[in-house]
């Protein structure tokens, strides 16, 4: 069976990025749109590697003297610059930031203390940016750039409920910033700000039970969210976005036996597609039938074999070409690539 692609692509052969990774890895898009990706390496230690030009890799960048537990959290700032977000052994919520454009980082700057869980982080309307995480209390808290040269943050602050997962924002096509979360009782609530850049958000609504994984959310074509996850009986579902950005409709299943949650990108044709780690280890993808439609194509293999971590979110390059990382198998652990290459 042929893999359902954007037309005129196709998937490509796995490339090998190496490196021994211990986490889901985490790319990012320079201003120059070259794909960085980063990576938690042994004894806490974070990496990336940067795409040249050509399409070749530059070599494994280490980050002395930073040390990071879980999965990074980088962003693209509306100033051009990205910054990686990260938690610490010690449950600090720290980043680092790109002294200029296309460039190397500064040294990491404590944004919070005593966080519960690794961070996101989203952009909203005016481009400062937005990061969420757990407290230890459980609640969801926020903190976001304090002014629009976008160098200092806000104290954290809390937006209550009750999170069990690393939170999934992301701004939707009505201007205001949603945050998928995983509730109480293997629960999927929603919260949203209430107007453009607002910092009053409305309450937390249900919106699915029997989750059980962190849900992972992106846009369609006409700017709605959308949200995937794993159900209790191990299928890929779906929550999408009203078209008024308001609420969200029922759950859908869109089939697959799934061990990890799944994720989500929209590719240069106007369609979502969701990747996941099936039963087989192996890559899956399923594809929206229609630009902005409700049905999917069926799952179909793009082979590899994935290790201990997830699927990373995944990204378009500079040709908006899907890439997905993942962390390999076996002792190695090395990261991988699949990507969408031109027929």
């Amino acid at each position: 069976m042929t893999v359902s692609t954007t037309p005129g692509t196709v998937w490509g052969t796995w490339i090998n990025l190496q490196g021994g990774i211990h986490s889901e890895p985490a790319p990012v898009a320079f201003a120059d749109d070259r794909v960085q990706v980063f990576i938690r390496g042994g004894s806490n230690v974070l990496w990336s590697r940067v795409e040249a030009r050509d399409g070749s890799w530059g070599p494994w960048q280490q980050y002395a003297g930073l040390s990071v537990d879980g999965i990074p959290a980088p962003i693209r700032g509306k100033d051009g610059k990205v910054r990686v977000f990260y938690r610490t052994p010690g449950n600090n919520l720290e980043v680092i930031t790109q002294t200029s454009i296309n460039s190397g980082y500064g040294p990491p700057q404590i944004l919070a203390t005593g966080i519960g869980d690794d961070p996101a982080a989203a952009l909203g309307a005016d481009g400062r940016i937005y990061v969420f995480f757990p407290g230890t209390d459980d609640a969801l808290w926020y903190l976001r750039n304090q002014d629009l040269q976008y160098e200092t943050y806000t104290a954290a602050t809390s937006l209550g409920g009750a999170i069990f997962a690393t939170p999934s924002p992301i701004l939707d096509g009505g201007g205001r910033i949603v945050v998928a979360v995983k509730g109480v009782g293997d629960t999927l609530y929603t919260i949203q700000q209430q107007t453009e850049n607002s910092t009053v958000w409305g309450p937390f609504t249900l919106d699915a039970s029997n989750v059980t994984s962190r849900p992972s959310v992106c846009l369609d074509a006409a700017g709605r969210v959308q949200i995937f996850y794993r159900g209790s009986d191990g299928s890929v579902r779906r929550v999408g976005q009203s078209d008024d950005y308001a609420t969200f409709g029922a759950p859908v299943s869109l089939g697959a036996q799934i061990v990890w949650r799944p994720t989500c990108a929209l590719a240069q044709d106007g369609r979502v597609n969701v990747f996941i780690k099936a039963t087989d280890n192996a890559l899956w993808v399923a594809v929206q039938t229609t630009e902005n439609g409700t049905t999917y194509s069926g799952f179909q293999s793009l082979g590899g074999v994935i290790g201990s971590a997830g699927v990373g979110v995944p990204i378009l390059n500079e040709e908006n070409l899907l890439y997905v990382f993942i962390q390999g198998s076996g002792t190695a652990r090395d990261l991988w690539l699949q990507r969408q290459t031109f027929v």
